[in-house]
């Protein structure tokens, strides 16, 4: 039997909604996704996303300014969406080369281009509860 695994997927938005898309390297045809990872140890849903937001793009938020706003079950996983709402200008900063790279801000609502499926599922969620 397997068990399930916890995850987290971040969606950074800035104060015109705009949201922060990178490209999954490691995945075929290269999509955009939000930044996210795996939860280590006792690390709440926040503190991880936090972390790994850090990680991966170098932006650096307080897990008490970031709100769960979903779960979604995936293959296996079960992934935490969590919102982060940067009161200030953030520049992400591609820190994890062979994982997620060229990051842009793009339109939720527009995207340029297909989105990662997981990425696309909880943008559905964020938009259905707050009507974004």
């Amino acid at each position: 039997m397997s068990s399930t695994r916890a995850a987290v997927g971040i969606v950074v938005r800035d104060p015109d909604g705009l949201i922060l898309v990178g490209r999954r390297l490691a995945e075929p045809g290269r999509p955009l996704a939000i930044p996210g990872g795996k939860l280590e140890g006792e690390e709440t849903i926040e503190a991880c996303a936090a972390r790994e937001l850090a990680e991966e793009t170098g932006i650096a938020l307080d897990p008490d300014t970031l709100r769960t706003f979903a779960a979604i079950l995936v293959d296996g996983w079960l992934v935490a969406g969590v919102l982060a709402e940067p009161l200030h200008t953030v520049h992400p900063r591609v820190l994890e080369p062979e994982k997620l790279g060229a990051f842009e801000w793009i339109d939720p609502s527009a995207p340029p281009e297909p989105l990662f499926e997981l990425t696309t599922a909880l943008l559905a969620r964020l938009r259905a509860q707050v009507g974004t």
